[in-house]
């Protein structure tokens, strides 16, 4: 079964890994690039490293970055004054020095990241949403800033006024992004921040129009009982003007999904979702076998 997931974040990465382990699914993971940024001369891909880490069972504690890793080069970097506030793991810094290494040599992003995710023995395809840069700015009372500024920097404390995408309209889809999509039996989109991490990948004009024509699109809501499981989902939705809950994540997906899977404590009140098939099940997937029985149970 060909299967193509829109992935950001540690919720998508997570649900990847489920879809990944299933020997039946052909598994193609197209990747947020809103969130990309240079640290210290570095070509920083977080989302798409996250999902690479995940599926190769290498996260860390937090969802994101390298497992057991140190960071003996991060903390020296304050020896010099420079900002370390970025956390650029030891083992992490050599999948950043390759790639930035490898781009500067004139290769895209979406061809060395299949090279990096064949180093860590994945058969599953991941792909940049895009090799022209795209990035997501956020509207704050302080003004436009980076994604990484609002999210790192300040820790996405500031509400959420307006969303960018800047260079979303002229970008082209990567190779085999499209193609992916149209050949997928089923689009998935992961329990992701919808605003902050898929947003950007449909910010592209081709991406939507794929994703919009295609048959069977279901999304995995990222909130329970109108929280986010992880990160500022619910509060940024508010911000921007999307109702509560479920209601909203439906409402991110206007014209796009065709079911919403909730989870099962929210099944009362996710009922009726403006003509959306609500799927109620456990959506709690921080552990191996729950990704493994959600990724069934969607493909099923």
């Amino acid at each position: 079964m060909k299967v193509v997931e829109l992935s950001g974040g540690v919720g998508g990465a997570r649900l990847a890994r489920g879809l990944a382990a299933l020997s039946e699914v052909d598994l193609t993971v197209v990747v947020n690039v809103g969130d990309d940024a240079f640290n210290h001369g570095l070509h920083i891909s977080p989302d798409v490293d996250t999902v690479i880490y995940t599926i190769a069972g290498l996260e860390g504690p937090h969802g994101w970055g390298r497992a057991g890793d140190t960071f003996h080069l991060n903390d020296e970097l304050a020896r010099f004054g420079l900002d370390n506030t970025f956390q650029l793991g030891d083992r992490d810094l050599a999948l950043k020095l390759y790639r930035t290494s490898a781009m500067a040599g004139g290769r895209p992003l979406s061809s060395v990241t299949v090279d990096i995710a064949r180093s860590f023995d994945l058969d599953v395809m991941v792909l940049p949403v895009t090799d022209d840069p795209v990035r997501t700015t956020v509207l704050t009372a302080h003004g436009w800033l980076s994604f990484q500024e609002y999210f790192v920097t300040r820790r996405h404390q500031d509400e959420v006024l307006e969303l960018g995408f800047e260079g979303s309209g002229s970008a082209r889809p990567a190779p085999g992004v499209v193609e992916a999509i149209d050949s997928a039996e089923l689009v998935v989109i992961g329990p992701s921040n919808p605003p902050l991490s898929i947003w950007p990948i449909l910010a592209l004009p081709e991406v939507r129009a794929a994703v919009e024509s295609h048959p069977s699109v279901t999304a995995v809501s990222p909130l329970i009982g109108g929280k986010a499981v992880k990160g500022p989902a619910d509060r940024v939705m508010a911000s921007l003007g999307l109702p509560p809950g479920n209601e909203g994540v439906s409402k991110a997906y206007e014209g796009l999904i065709h079911r919403l899977v909730v989870d099962a404590s929210d099944r009362a009140r996710s009922a009726t979702l403006g003509g959306v098939d609500v799927i109620a099940t456990d959506t709690l997937i921080g552990e191996l076998d729950g990704a493994i029985r959600l990724a069934k149970e969607l493909t099923h």
